[in-house]
């Protein structure tokens, strides 16, 4: 498994996406999506609660400077070096060669327009070529009906559901977990180049 000695400066290039390492100049707008109460339904186990700046920098600045070695988080890019989300690679275990992989696409005005598969899509193909990983594993909220479609169609497969395991908007739902073995992934690059 090869894992960079410096993650900071990893740069990822995709067709019309291009990942970079947290840049705090753009704080403010991770600031924004963080206290977002939508993307905060869609992505967090914690219910919603503003957080202030203050709180928001510290950790920010912890993540940007002094990241967990077994974490690796990006800023998602489009065309014109627009920032319009963010990805990431947790849980990196270089012994089983596994990680958790998280994609959202913050900026509501590229969404459905391809940028989440195309953003997934570049950061299976780092799990896979770059950390040599063996299996990645996702997770969604049941009523995350986008992420968990990415996911499907990038072939992972459904291992179970941990059942009402969060309570929102009133009642309990399930956390739907996933995972993409590499012969998985190989197959299937492999289909869609012939």
């Amino acid at each position: 498994m090869f894992i960079p000695d410096n993650a900071r400066d990893l740069h990822l290039d995709g067709d019309r996406v291009q990942f970079t390492p947290l840049q705090l100049d753009n704080i403010y707008k991770h600031f924004r999506w963080n206290n977002d109460p939508e993307l905060n339904r869609l992505d967090s186990e914690v219910p919603y609660e503003e957080e202030t700046f203050g709180e928001f920098k510290q950790r920010f600045e912890q993540m940007c400077f002094n990241p967990s070695p077994v974490n690796q988080d990006f800023e998602i890019h489009a065309e014109d070096d627009v920032l319009i989300g963010v990805a990431y690679v947790a849980d990196i275990s270089e012994h089983n060669q596994h990680g958790l992989v998280g994609v959202t696409i913050g900026d509501r005005s590229y969404w459905g327009q391809g940028y989440g598969r195309e953003s997934l899509e570049l950061l299976l193909h780092h799990c896979f070529e770059t950390l040599d990983l063996h299996r990645v594993s996702a997770e969604t909220f049941e009523y995350n009906e986008a992420w968990k479609k990415l996911v499907q169609e990038a072939g992972f497969q459904r291992e179970g559901a941990a059942r009402e395991y969060l309570y929102r908007d009133g009642e309990y739902w399930d956390k739907e977990n996933y995972a993409l073995l590499e012969h998985e992934y190989r197959a299937r690059t492999v289909k869609m180049t012939t």
